[in-house]
């Protein structure tokens, strides 16, 4: 085999298709700013990441609403307890962009 075809897709690193799929902090952040702005009827950049949730107006209500948004958006699952676990903007985009543990 000459070193063209060695270094074909085929030979490409792998990854797990779920670490592939990790979306980017800044990003998380700005959906739910975004998300929480529309609500709010304010301007995203109003949002402070750093804000708990519930003094947003975040309830479960809300929160299952933001769950199916952010798995939509991102096309990663998110439970109501990843958001109520980490009631900040900031926790639930640390949450959900943090590195997989091996074997997941």
């Amino acid at each position: 085999m000459n070193q063209t075809q060695q270094a074909g897709p085929d030979r490409a690193p792998r990854t797990t298709p779920e670490a592939a799929r990790r979306p980017d902090a800044d990003a998380v952040v700005a959906w739910v700013a975004g998300f929480l702005a529309e609500i709010l009827d304010i301007s995203a950049d109003e949002i402070d990441p750093t804000t708990p949730l519930d003094e947003l107006g975040v309830d479960s209500a809300t929160t299952l609403v933001m769950c199916a948004g952010l798995a939509e958006e991102f096309g990663i699952p998110v439970r109501p307890r990843d958001v109520l676990d980490h009631f900040t903007a900031d926790a639930v985009a640390r949450h959900l962009t943090a590195p997989l543990p091996a074997g997941v």
